[in-house]
């Protein structure tokens, strides 16, 4: 007998990367087959709410990330046009502000309704990991839904990491 989990409400962790477009076409494979709602988000490197912290971003002000968040919006509607072409219903789309550990585990999740993330293996460089830690083995430890690291293309290819990082520093 074979079980499977029923997902309502799939999220997918957009940055741009080769990664992130292959946990996309992973998650809209999976919100066809349930029906589901596909949440498509991207998180803008940087303070969630304003501070007034000396500490980080506290005084800069929020139109900084503008140019940022205008690309990813671009991005993410791009995205939901593929995934309705492709036959998904519902799907939603946002932008956010914030560390994206946090909003993939816990902070897109206080407003919308979420049963499984799908995120990229990788989006940085070897020396980004050192530096940043590891975003996909945070969200994996600390996420209280289920999450699907893609790791290969639709064709169940390994993806080449090397030739589809972020540039090298």
């Amino acid at each position: 007998m074979e079980i499977m989990a029923q997902y309502q409400n799939i999220l997918v962790g957009i940055d741009g990367s080769k990664q992130s477009l292959a946990a996309f076409d992973k998650a809209v494979l999976i919100a066809k087959a349930n029906h589901a709602t596909l949440h498509l988000v991207s998180v803008v490197n940087g303070e969630r709410y304003p501070t007034a912290d000396t500490i980080g971003y506290g005084f800069m002000s929020r139109e900084v990330y503008e140019g940022a968040v205008n690309k990813m919006e671009k991005v993410l509607a791009d995205y939901k046009q593929r995934a309705t072409e492709a036959g998904i219903e519902n799907v939603k789309t946002k932008v956010v502000i914030g560390n994206v550990k946090q909003e993939l585990t816990t902070g897109y999740a206080e407003d919308e309704p979420v049963d499984l993330l799908v995120i990229g293996a990788t989006g940085l460089n070897a020396l980004g990991k050192m530096l940043v830690g590891s975003t996909t083995t945070y969200v994996v430890a600390r996420a209280p839904y289920d999450v699907e690291v893609v790791k290969t293309d639709l064709n169940n290819e390994a993806i080449d990491i090397e030739r589809t990082s972020y540039p090298k520093l």
